[in-house]
């Protein structure tokens, strides 16, 4: 029981030093999609001034950290590297990319792709963010939170909405999981024609051109004694990236400069960052990821406009938990900004489109809606924690600010789901 709780400790000890910031070898942002949520960007200060008052919480969310989704980049990399043993063709940094490959497996034990101690300490943190900033709105009333049938999707959403409970008991709040949401929440498995880009679309054709120009063979050859193609080691060091961005949220030591120089990892994570885009958000190639989104973006605009109406009653928030293929279409299709570059070169992406900022583990959107002293409507968005400075149209020009209109911020999301809808047809 002593070896259990001090094992239990040292995780959640590891958890608070990586989220809170622990100097790294390379920057953690070359995690890209694996990269713990980074509460030191967190704003503390609200954008609104004592003349509004919340009336209503809109939120959209990715699951927490959790262990890599499937054994088969761990299973591909092992099988292959456990033949070059066989064969005496294995070099020591193979032996030890091998033996890394062992304790990922080891440590994971089964739970694939399920939340973890950094994912639910990321979750409590967050839901304790959501009352600290909304406090008397979340103190009674109703609240209901909404996931996809995935397992750690369903626990982030316990943890986040335990976390409210514990703010006030007079809370109620009611917690649906199951397919029944996939249209909304995972639209990328029912939408067919956004499945058929996803298969077949000619995104692929410049992703990978890319790779092939720019992914470095070097890091999967040196596991090797013997003369291997190019293209496999491509394939290979793409792989190793896969497994190493993983190991900071499995809880494991993460030393990726044993096995790559920073320019090496940092195309490694252009190219998978390049994939997110093109396969998750609007680009040159096509809208369609975003467009896919419109469900969720029409639930949230009719959920905002009752409660702008006071017509949800007691109802004082609903809360969304998906994936990163839900998050990263619809901040596309809102047009948020950083998550929005609909037309570039496969080579300027990177310093455009980031997929650590757009999504990382824990990425969330909030919306508060508020009404000033008159009861008119504004709200104000909180993306991973930053509130955002958007610019909006009024009837003399232009404006922006981090409290908007919800009249005219909702005239642009509408906008934006006719425009998209009219191109796709």
């Amino acid at each position: 029981m002593k070896t259990l709780l001090l094992r239990a400790a040292a995780l959640v000890s590891f958890a608070i030093a990586f989220i809170s910031g622990s100097a790294e070898s390379f920057p953690p942002q070359l995690n890209g999609t694996m990269m713990p949520f980074d509460f030191s960007r967190c704003d503390t200060i609200v954008p609104w001034d004592s003349g509004m008052t919340p009336v209503f919480v809109n939120y959209m969310a990715r699951h927490g950290a959790r262990f890599l989704s499937s054994e088969k980049k761990v299973d591909g990399l092992v099988k292959e590297l456990s033949e070059a043993r066989k064969e005496g063709r294995l070099t020591p940094k193979g032996e030890d990319f091998l033996n890394l490959l062992c304790r990922v497996d080891s440590v994971t034990s089964g739970d694939w792709g399920a939340l973890n101690a950094v994912g639910k300490y990321e979750e409590r943190r967050l839901g304790k963010q959501m009352a600290a900033i909304v406090p008397d709105l979340l103190k009674k009333g109703r609240v209901e939170a909404v996931a996809t049938y995935v397992p750690r999707v369903v626990m982030t959403m316990y943890e986040l909405c335990h976390q409210l409970v514990c703010h006030s008991s007079y809370l109620e709040i009611s917690a649906s999981e199951g397919r029944q949401f996939n249209p909304m929440l995972r639209f990328f498995t029912t939408d067919t024609a956004y499945m058929a880009y996803l298969a077949h679309g000619n995104w692929r054709g410049a992703y990978d051109s890319f790779v092939e120009t720019n992914i470095s063979p070097s890091p999967a050859r040196a596991l090797f004694s013997c003369k291997m193609d190019d293209g496999k080691l491509k394939k290979l060091t793409l792989d190793m990236y896969g497994v190493l961005q993983s190991l900071p949220a499995a809880q494991l030591p993460w030393h990726p400069e044993e096995w790559f120089s920073e320019s090496e990892y940092r195309t490694c994570w252009e190219a998978a960052n390049l994939k997110h885009y093109y396969q998750r958000s609007a680009s040159e190639f096509s809208d369609l990821p975003a467009t896919s989104a419109h469900l969720l973006l029409d639930d949230i605009i009719a959920t905002t406009d009752s409660a702008a109406a006071g017509a949800t009653g007691s109802q004082m928030g609903k809360l969304r938990f998906g994936h990163a293929e839900t998050v990263m279409p619809l901040f596309a299709l809102m047009r948020l900004p950083g998550c929005y570059y609909p037309e570039g070169d496969a080579n300027e992406i990177s310093g455009h489109w980031k997929d650590w900022e757009v999504s990382p583990l824990g990425a969330n959107l909030l919306i508060i809606l508020l009404k000033d002293k008159s009861g008119e409507p504004y709200v104000a968005l909180r993306l991973n924690g930053r509130w955002l400075t958007i610019r909006y149209e009024t009837a003399t020009g232009v404006a922006s600010g981090k409290v908007v209109p919800w009249r005219q911020l909702r005239m642009q999301w509408t906008g934006y789901l006719t425009h998209n809808q009219d191109i796709n047809r």
